[in-house]
């Protein structure tokens, strides 16, 4: 038993007078473990595996090619949070006037909702295509235009 009783984390504390017991190192090798081991498992101090695959890992870039279908799915390699689809080399946003509507070219998704012109599943985004001309005030959804070139992101 120590002279000193304690430190701080409640370990032994020896002098060079105490004649330590072989029972004072295994008590301060349960409490190191406890708490190593606690604050280890600790979330809100430390990241869990799935936070550093988000981190490493938080998106991806990727392409596709529209056919000119009124709607396209594309396969996602994870189910995502967001995913911001846009056709290249394009405005974003182009009003029409001669047909006084706009063509809308940059899209948003999340599971909670989205943007006019695609829609976020199950690691699957959908992708539309407006068939006719919209009438004066509409939206022409042009996300799958064919032998468009579009990019995406998306977020883990």
């Amino acid at each position: 038993m120590p002279t000193n009783n304690k430190t701080s984390l409640g370990l032994n504390s020896w002098v060079g007078t105490d004649k330590p017991m072989r029972r004072d190192f295994v008590d301060d090798n349960t409490l190191l473990d406890a708490l190593l081991t606690s604050h280890f498992n600790n979330t809100d101090v430390h990241l869990t595996a799935a936070d550093r695959t988000q981190l490493k890992e938080g998106f991806v870039i990727g392409t596709y090619s529209g056919n000119g279908a009124a709607k396209q799915e594309i396969s996602l390699p994870f189910d995502a949070r967001l995913v911001i689809v846009f056709l290249s080399l394009s405005v974003c946003n182009l009003y029409v006037p001669s047909g006084g509507y706009n063509k809308n070219s940059l899209a948003f998704a999340t599971k909670q909702g989205n943007t006019m012109g695609i829609n976020l599943g199950t690691a699957k985004l959908t992708v539309f295509q407006t068939q006719n001309t919209p009438s004066n005030g509409g939206t022409l959804n042009n996300f799958n235009c064919d032998g468009g070139q579009y990019n995406y992101i998306a977020f883990r």
